[in-house]
């Protein structure tokens, strides 16, 4: 019997791999065994042809060139950054003694992609089973080895379908989209459409926008303390307190507040509160926001390492919050794992020999590609916990004390509603009464956890008498919409299916490229700029509602249980992509309405700088230097060997006198001296050091030499 090649997606990935099944010898790109040769990809290999490699004529933008559509099977190429491991895969796979293929990609979407779209490419047919594992300990790629799973499943072809058409989908949005805003809506700049990015920031414009423009108001509630110690506020009829604009209504209704009150209703319940599922990927970017105001994209490189270097978290890239009855098989191990310093006792506290599998944390149905966020089963768990650093402690503790309250006892506590009327006025008092922590002891000692304001309620009955011991008006004042910050972005990325688990840090920086800057995060709040407002001003409608992402990810997932086709989900983008081609071509917009002309305007008057000495047209600042418009051909040069900025040559063009340091002295070092006007010609000048001595003053003119290539 032959060989069993595994390709991994990373390096890291696949050494982890190599050890466990015995690919021992060290090779060019990849470890060989006598069983087992194990090999990786270094993310992407292979990507989508940009249209130009397709056809010259896409080099320029032009109307008359949309809609842009390639078919697959004509459009993947190997990136060149990352061809030398192409080869290196390509060739194992046609070795002669390499029998059959392992798929050890990263267990979701984007993962099986990028691993089909090496072996299309690389011509393979072999035999191919999928090899994935929840996390890069020995135990969890040996599990995984031992659960192999054959690659022709209905799952892998679904997923291998819902990729293709969010790749596909996503390149067919950009290519159109992209040229069609920069020359319909741009003024000599270039616009980048992403069907993720700008509706979110559409969604952080919108919050912005309501901020500013918000007016607070003032109104008044009425209050009353009652004789028995406990507080009632006005209500209305839905129970929720009632406000009152007009201050001359509150004091009215404080005057009829006199004698006693009647309870018209009285309610006590005893309740029971489970431990809150376990975290997903999203979940624990936004506690990690709340707590510590850790960026999305910081948690996901900790959780990330975690993984990977650490190898004490399961796989991080996660949309699920649930285990497997698989993992409930060996859950007492995970938690043992877990058993030293300050999650020592905690974990004893656990009946081990008796964990039940509760449906509420494991089910089979509800784990998509991964389970939930757990630690691994390592023996090493305590040494590697002593070098996190305190960042990583802080999301790791957050993970594993997720897991040991899913075993701990209810959080029970009893709820009491008091309505009593006053005069006809009704108002509402809640209490809570704490019966047992429960679950909730774990996170007593959490600075993040707020302690929840209780007011204790006596025994009542309906029809009861309360005495009202005072009542007053109290001060209030509509308050305007909150920022989005690192944990509300991520929860409202989740309600419009914007992003997955796995991109949506990745969003969120490219928003906040310097290079093109459309958002700002500060003190853990997101705001949009001045450049991020004119952009999605000026963006359709049909091109920025968030309402669309929702729509695209609800057709993948169609794409993916096969009732939508690839080719019916391409064909309808298609065809709203031709409709906005229609609709946006025949819309007039100035240049002056077009992003980026303002901005245009500001540097084009920032750029002249004078007038040319030779004939007289426009000196202005061009990427390498001072040149004249005129038909003259004139540069300026430099000064003994000195460049010289913008506002220099300016000095010079209206004969200013200047300081120059940096010159360069014939006989080899610098020098610096001031250039004062001689009066003889407008760009003539003498150099002197400023003290007058003798023989260092000179005569020296400022150049302007022929251009050899237009500006």
């Amino acid at each position: 019997m032959g060989k069993i090649l595994i390709v991994a997606e990373k390096p890291a990935a696949g050494q982890d791999i190599a050890k466990v099944v015995g690919a021992t010898t060290k090779q060019n790109g990849y470890m060989e065994g006598d069983k087992y040769i194990v090999t990786w990809a270094v993310g992407h290999l292979i990507g989508l042809k940009q249209p130009q490699e397709h056809d010259e004529k896409y080099k320029k933008w032009n109307l008359g060139n949309l809609p842009i559509f390639f078919d697959l099977s004509d459009s993947l190429k190997v990136l060149p950054d990352t061809s030398h491991q192409y080869k290196v895969i390509k060739e194992l796979i046609h070795r002669t003694d390499i029998d059959m293929l392992i798929n050890a990609g990263d267990a979701g979407r984007e993962g099986y992609l990028i691993q089909e779209w090496i072996y299309r490419m690389a011509g393979c047919r072999l035999p191919k089973k999928v090899l994935w594992a929840s996390s890069l300990t020995t135990a969890g790629i040996q599990n995984a080895m031992d659960h192999l799973k054959d690659n022709n499943l209905p799952e892998f072809q679904g997923i291998l379908r819902e990729a293709e058409a969010r790749a596909e989908g996503d390149y067919l949005l950009g290519f159109n989209y992209s040229p069609l805003l920069t020359i319909t809506r741009a003024y000599k700049q270039t616009l980048s459409y992403g069907r993720c990015q700008t509706p979110l920031l559409q969604l952080i414009y919108s919050r912005d926008k309501a901020i500013r423009e918000f007016k607070s108001e003032p109104y008044w509630n009425v209050e009353v303390t009652y004789s028995k110690g406990f507080k009632g506020v006005l209500i209305r009829e839905d129970e929720k307190g009632k406000k009152l604009f007009d201050r001359s209504e509150a004091e009215e209704i404080l005057k009829q507040i006199s004698g006693n009150g009647i309870v018209t209703v009285y309610e006590k319940q005893a309740k029971k509160e489970k431990a809150p599922l376990l975290y997903n990927l999203a979940k624990l970017q936004q506690d990690m926001g709340r707590r510590y105001s850790f960026s999305p994209d910081k948690t996901l490189q900790i959780a990330q390492a975690l993984y990977e270097k650490y190898k004490i978290m399961s796989y991080p890239r996660t949309d699920s919050q649930y285990l497997s009855m698989d993992v409930y098989d060996e859950i007492d191990e995970h938690l043992q794992s877990c058993s030293f310093g300050d999650f020592d006792p905690l974990v004893k506290k656990i009946d081990l020999d008796n964990i039940r599998a509760d449906k509420s944390y494991f089910n089979d149905l509800k784990v998509t590609d991964h389970h939930a966020l757990i630690p691994t089963i390592n023996t090493d768990m305590e040494s590697a916990y002593q070098q996190l650093s305190e960042d990583e402690r802080k999301v790791f503790d957050a993970v594993v004390l997720s897991l040991i309250a899913i075993f701990y006892p209810e959080y029970q506590y009893d709820t009491t509603k008091v309505i009593v009327d006053i005069n006809g006025n009704q108002f509402k008092s809640s209490g809570t009464t704490i019966k047992s922590l429960g679950y909730k002891i774990l996170l007593k000692n959490n600075a993040a956890e707020k302690d929840e304001e209780l007011q204790i309620l006596p025994e009542l009955h309906e029809n009861d008498s309360l005495s009202i011991d005072s009542a007053s008006i109290a001060d209030k004042k509509t308050v305007p919409p909150k920022k989005y910050n690192d944990e509300t972005i991520i929860k409202t990325m989740e309600k419009y299916n914007i992003g997955t688990s796995a991109t949506r840090a990745e969003i969120i920086s490219k928003l906040q490229n310097p290079k093109r800057q459309f958002i700002v995060r500060e003190k853990g709040k997101y705001s949009v700029t001045e450049l991020g407002e004119e952009y999605i001003r000026i963006v359709p409608e049909e091109l920025k509602a968030p309402e669309l992402t929702q729509q695209f990810e609800a057709n993948l997932n169609k794409v993916n249980d096969g009732s939508m086709s690839k080719e019916a989900f391409l064909g309808e983008l298609l065809n709203n992509i031709r409709e906005n081609i229609d609709k946006f071509t025949s819309e007039t917009i100035s240049d002056e309405q077009k992003i980026g002309y303002q901005a245009a305007v500001n540097r084009e008057q920032k750029a002249k700088l004078g007038q040319c000495p030779k004939c007289g047209a426009e000196v202005r600042a061009g990427q390498y230097g001072a040149y004249c418009i005129g038909k003259c051909g004139m540069t300026f040069g430099k000064v003994r060997g000195k460049k010289l900025d913008d506002e220099q040559v300016a000095a010079l063009l209206t004969g200013q006198k200047i300081y120059l340091t940096g010159l360069k002295k014939k006989a080899g070092g610098t020098y610096s001296a001031y250039f004062i006007p001689d009066g003889i010609e407008p760009y003539h000048y003498t150099a002197t050091d400023g003290t007058g001595k003798e023989g260092y003053q000179f005569k020296f003119t400022v150049e302007f030499k022929q251009k050899t290539k237009r500006r």
